[in-house]
């Protein structure tokens, strides 16, 4: 017969032992479920293909340029609908802003500011963007640019690492490039504002009310003193192109005021809208 010390181990092992019951069974199955359902459902739009997505080559993603925003959708629910309302109107207010400082610069050097400024070696300098600057209340921003140095100079970093919010989307969330420096979310037309040229708004044939200034952009922003920071809104308005808004972008015209222009905008209109001086038709527009 076995002493008491010598049975305790195997008494020890048999009080170790479990059986899980039904109820924990089903528990623990009820939280894997769980789990796979809100996977599910963070992910969905992704699994869905909800979304379309944008093809990004590295190499020809400036580190001051963000590329990564994709459509967005329509909104589905009345919160979604305010929340969409609310960044129209305030983007609209920004365009405005823009457009205020824009024939306040025009009022002040009797031309429009160029749209880039750039070297005969091709060194980009300086953009439209900076130029208005005193003229949105941004006098100390303005003030910090060494403008004998390009915009990209080291000693300019600090100044564009500063995001200007009149040049800010509030409906877009990307904001600040790789870089560290901040974005527009609008770009000048590149057909007006062009590089080293100051024209003032008499050379607008097309009438002012007819011809687009700057537009919203709904995917590659810029850093807002990025010379680049221009172009032709024919390309980059249209239904194969993103938009700032589910179903199309805003233009500041040259006259100030701020119009819809839908993705599936007739590309005749669109291109008598971005020439300054073609005599082109816009119809009922």
């Amino acid at each position: 017969m076995n002493s008491p010390s010598e049975q305790l181990p195997v008494d020890h092992l048999k009080s170790t032992e479990f059986t899980p019951s039904a109820s924990t069974l089903i528990g623990i199955l009820a939280g894997c479920l769980f789990s796979g359902l809100l996977l599910w459902f963070l992910f969905q739009d992704i699994l869905q293909g909800k979304y379309r997505q944008t093809t990004i080559n590295p190499a020809a993603c400036p580190s001051n340029v963000v590329s990564t925003r994709t459509q967005p959708e329509a909104p589905t629910s009345p919160l979604e609908r305010i929340r969409l309302a609310t960044g129209q109107s305030q983007s609209k207010q920004h365009l405005n802003r823009i457009g205020l400082a824009v024939h306040n610069y025009h009022s002040t050097f009797g031309v429009l500011p160029p749209g880039r400024t750039e070297t005969e070696s091709g060194t980009l300098y300086h953009g439209w963007q900076t130029s208005i600057l005193p003229h949105i209340d941004q006098f100390e921003l303005y003030d910090q640019i060494n403008f004998d140095r390009p915009w990209d100079d080291p000693d300019n970093y600090k100044v564009f690492q500063q995001q200007v919010p009149e040049y800010l989307n509030p409906a877009i969330q990307e904001k600040v490039a790789p870089d560290g420096t901040a974005l527009s979310h609008y770009v000048g037309n590149s057909l007006l504002l062009k590089k080293n040229q100051s024209m003032p708004f008499e050379s607008i044939s097309d009438g002012k009310d007819y011809t687009i200034l700057a537009v919203e952009r709904g995917n590659n922003f810029h850093t807002w003193g990025d010379p680049a920071s221009l172009a032709d809104p024919q390309q980059i308005i249209g239904p194969d192109q993103i938009s700032a808004f589910p179903d199309g972008t805003q233009a500041l015209m040259s006259s100030g005021a701020v119009r819809f222009l839908s993705r599936d905008i007739d590309p005749a209109i669109l291109k008598a809208l971005s020439t300054p001086d073609s005599n082109d038709s816009t119809g009922d527009f």
